[in-house]
């Protein structure tokens, strides 16, 4: 059975419906599951959580922890790999300097934290640097990337390593949220996305076997308004979604919400509230604050659930299949069965006009044989151009820069933010963020 490896098991949260998944999974009986994080304090609540969890569902399933990530990946069959560098605490500092220079929230996908910083350099040094510890201990291990940026990081494994390399993300649920406003029995939905990672969009969407996109456009014309009027509202449905479905002619579904949304719905909060709601939406300065404030609470109520043995994990975590789909993976390749997941993986000419070695979010049949993509065929031509095309080249430069050590791609995409003025403004902002602190090694490798 497989040896499953966990790099950044100090998200115990996360570990723990991961564990979830697998002990549900009946063909993963017997597995080994391997928690990797630096963090020994993190780490040892994840692993009291994960045997306390095992032993009482009465699981056939063995743990073992180490902070030494070499180790931790001897004999691994899967590696699923969920780290962040440096936390929060530089990407918070990064989007202060930011905001200082007229980039309102910071660079990058709205959420600066999708890159991990300037530049993207440790999330993007960190995963080449276990790519090339694997090339070297399990050569013939799946790597399953998880950790944001997913477009990026996956993109330059699958391009730089010889690893079967993927990329994992949720965005693509979004549409259960475009159903549930629109009141449809989510049985009888039927969608077909594609994209890139958090530019993601409803290429068909169908009820009971019918064409359900004149159902949004009924919805718009009936009811949005008033479903706007107290400004609290699915973010899926929100009027900056709106205004992009009738821009591009084409559903925005998950983080696309926010990331494939025009830049002027974002300049400031007052735009923010006026596309996304009273609180600006997720990414704002109050959603992502209240986002921020959560994550300390969760681990604390890790930390205490692991400190008390009369708490029973399996009321806190019922023993029911989740919809991250990393184990949903393992399970169709360890013992070669069909399943239909969303996924990034290499277009392979599954998207017209992509390269065949860009990273596409798609339809992808999974077996023992690996990852077979979906044809999607053509998008949505202003799609394409105004959106796709767009952020494929913005990869590019951010991957550019990485492996040549150049800046000038980095300010070259900045250059194409609506909020840049000039050329100084653009090269002044990428010098500074390299010139903090936590940044050395990154300005030592990013040279003019």
């Amino acid at each position: 059975m497989p040896n499953i490896t966990l790099i950044g098991a100090g998200s115990a949260s996360f570990s723990l419906s991961l564990i979830r998944d697998v002990i549900v999974t009946e063909g993963l009986a017997g597995s080994r599951m391997t928690l990797v994080d630096i963090n020994e304090e993190r780490l040892n609540v994840a692993a009291t959580l994960a045997n306390r969890y095992r032993d009482e569902a009465k699981a056939d399933l063995t743990f073992s922890a180490t902070t030494d990530r070499k180790k931790g990946l001897e004999g691994a069959d899967f590696v699923i790999c969920a780290v962040k560098i440096g936390g929060y605490g530089p990407l918070e500092k990064e989007r202060e300097i930011a905001e200082a220079h007229g980039y309102y929230r910071g660079i990058g996908d709205r959420v600066s934290c999708y890159y991990g910083g300037v530049g993207a350099y440790h999330q993007l040094r960190f995963l080449m640097d276990l790519a090339r510890d694997m090339e070297a201990i399990c050569p013939d291990a799946y790597l399953i990337q998880t950790a944001n940026p997913v477009f990026e990081a996956t993109n330059i494994v699958t391009r730089c390593t010889k690893l079967k390399a993927v990329g994992v993300c949720h965005g693509h649920w979004g549409y259960r949220a475009i159903a549930r406003t629109l009141g449809l029995d989510l049985e009888d939905v039927g969608v077909l996305m594609a994209g890139f990672n958090h530019h993601v969009w409803m290429m068909r969407f169908m009820y009971k076997g019918e064409d359900a996109y004149p159902l949004i456009d009924k919805w718009i014309e009936e009811e949005s308004e008033e479903f706007w009027r107290d400004g609290e509202y699915a973010e899926e449905m929100a009027p900056g979604v709106i205004d992009t479905y009738r821009l591009y002619g084409c559903f925005p579904v998950g983080d696309a919400v926010r990331c494939a949304t025009p830049w002027w719905h974002h300049t400031n909060f007052e735009a923010k509230k006026k596309w996304f709601g009273k609180t600006g939406g997720f990414d704002s300065q109050i959603g992502w604050t209240n986002y921020l404030d959560g994550k300390p609470k969760a681990f604390e109520k890790m930390q205490r659930l692991a400190n008390d043995p009369d708490v029973v994990l399996t009321e806190e975590l019922p023993l029911k299949a989740g919809d991250e789909q990393h184990i949903k993976i393992i399970d169709a390749i360890a013992n070669d069965k069909q399943k239909l997941l969303e996924l990034n993986i290499p277009n392979n000419g599954c998207i017209k006009g992509i390269p065949d070695d860009v990273l596409v979010e798609i339809p992808v049949v999974v077996s023992g044989g690996g990852f077979q993509g979906v044809m999607v065929g053509d998008f949505p031509a202003r799609v394409m151009h105004n959106v796709m095309i767009p952020r494929w080249v913005r990869m590019e430069n951010i991957l550019e820069a990485f492996l040549t050590g150049d800046r000038r791609p980095l300010v070259l995409s900045l250059m194409d933010d609506g909020r840049t003025r000039s050329y100084e403004q653009a090269k002044g902002l990428i010098d500074l963020l390299l010139d903090q602190p936590w940044n050395e090694e990154a300005a030592k490798h990013y040279r003019w």
